[in-house]
């Protein structure tokens, strides 16, 4: 729990608190990897039960800098890093709502007459999303127990994803179409299909045309038995022609359906975000708390391909997706001159985002709590252990297979070793146990789960 730090750390986690460094510079250099899953369990009988989608993401580094520059009374402090995001990750089987949509191919074409049971298809999904920081302010030490800070944050926001749908195949029984429930390729089958149909229909109609003419033929002749019959067969062969005709589109429609299809979308964006903090510092107590304004940012669609009917991901659409507003504050106290308790809260103003697809509207705001544990021991190491409990307050509506966050804890402990009075070298290691989230679709029951593990290693120079 860092809130209240007065550490190399401090530009990011508690401004003000550079105020109270000694004079001179203060480095760190720090990067993180991370291994998450993400992974929904489908119920549907549209899969005949359940089904298994996993996304693997592998983020092996998130960099960052910071540096303060302290002179009497006065400290001015910048950094530089990945803030949100990171990584890619990678759905190799696709997820639920882009089978369901192949999936239900082989109902709708039993319920016309083409009776199937079985598909399959090459489904996959990429998503990269990226939110780089870079911060800047001075914070002013307005007496021995108060210091005080005001900067900036710039933000530029990179989302990338990459989605395909390639060779569905489906295993049909049709006499009339030689089909014999082999599987066979879906959009080649149906193209044919629906020409066949197409001409049998423009067969049926044409008889139908010869009939009705045959029918007014012998109406003319006064034989209205005969034209009786002719005239029920031109109305029986143009209602097969109708319902030939209906079939052909359906499968014209089915093979647009089940045709192969790329999505290659880049969206980028950037906002700047007012940072206020206070910081309180008093015998063996610091105490930090820092603001940050909502940050308005903006999305543009670079669009290299988008077949998948989406209109969200065309070429030149914009759409916010903001960094809402949040406020951070944290006590740390020294129990004893080489150990620490420290403990800390955090809160985002998810609501007052303008968030993608109007999220906000299903958001109450995001809690944080922290606690933690810091020990100094045989001169130059330091231990260090604890905890985050993150609630988040959201509805069904604000989750999608696309897109899901849930309620967890992460247990973190760490590992310090002063090499030199101005040289010391930290580790971490921190596990995240997320809720299960349980999802009504239309298509069936989704259930969310996730798991996240990361490592950390830095550097802090005080010169």
């Amino acid at each position: 729990m860092r809130y209240a730090t007065t550490d190399n750390d401090a530009p990011i986690f508690n401004p003000a608190g550079t105020g109270f460094m000694e004079d001179g510079w203060h480095l760190s250099i720090n990067s993180q990897a991370f291994w998450q899953t993400r992974t929904i369990y489908t119920e549907t009988p549209l899969f005949d039960g359940e089904k298994k989608f996993e996304g693997k993401a592998q983020i092996p580094a998130m960099p960052s800098l910071l540096a303060t520059w302290h002179r009497g009374n006065l400290a001015l402090s910048g950094y530089f890093g990945i803030t949100g995001g990171g990584g890619k990750l990678n759905y190799k089987k696709g997820i639920p709502s882009f089978e369901a949509a192949i999936a239900q191919v082989p109902d709708l074409l039993t319920q016309k007459g083409l009776e199937t049971t079985d598909y399959s298809a090459d489904l996959s999904l990429k998503g990269t999303s990226y939110i780089f920081g870079f911060g800047l302010g001075a914070a002013y030490r307005i007496n021995d127990m108060f210091s005080a800070y005001l900067g900036a944050k710039f933000s530029y926001a990179i989302n990338h994803y990459e989605g395909s749908l390639k060779n569905v195949q489906i295993n049909p029984k049709n006499e009339l179409l030689g089909l014999n429930g082999e599987m066979v390729n879906a959009v080649a089958t149906f193209n044919s299909a629906s020409e066949k149909l197409a001409s049998m229909a423009e067969q049926a109609a044409t008889g139908a045309e010869q009939a009705a003419a045959a029918a007014k033929q012998y109406e003319a002749a006064g034989d209205k038995a005969t034209a009786a019959q002719y005239a029920a067969k031109a109305n029986e062969l143009k209602a097969t022609a109708t319902e030939l005709t209906v079939k052909s589109k359906t499968f014209e429609a089915v093979a647009e359906q089940v045709s192969d299809k790329e999505l290659d979308v880049e969206q980028t964006g950037w906002g700047i975000t007012p940072i206020a903090s206070l910081s309180f510092k008093y015998k063996r107590l610091t105490a930090g708390i820092k603001l940050e304004y909502n940050t308005s940012i903006e999305m543009e669609n670079d669009t290299k391909v988008n077949e998948v009917g989406l209109a969200a991901y065309n070429d030149g659409i914009k759409s916010h997706s903001d960094i809402p507003a949040s406020i951070y504050m944290g006590a740390t106290y020294a129990l004893l001159d080489n150990f620490r308790l420290s403990a800390g809260y955090g809160h985002w103003f998810d609501w007052y985002a303008d968030l993608p697809g109007n999220q906000e509207h299903h958001a109450e705001g995001t809690d944080e709590f922290l606690g933690g544990v810091e020990a100094d021991f045989l001169t130059r190491w330091t231990v260090s252990g604890g905890f985050q409990i993150t609630k988040y307050h959201l509805d069904d509506k604000y989750m999608s297979d696309m897109s899901f966050i849930m309620d967890n804890i992460t247990l973190g402990c760490g590992l310090a070793f002063r090499a030199t009075d101005w040289v010391k070298i930290n580790v971490a290691y921190f596990h995240s146990i997320y809720d299960d989230w349980k999802e009504k679709e239309t298509y069936g029951k989704n259930t969310y789960k996730r798991t996240s593990r990361g490592v950390g290693i830095g550097a802090d120079f005080d010169f």
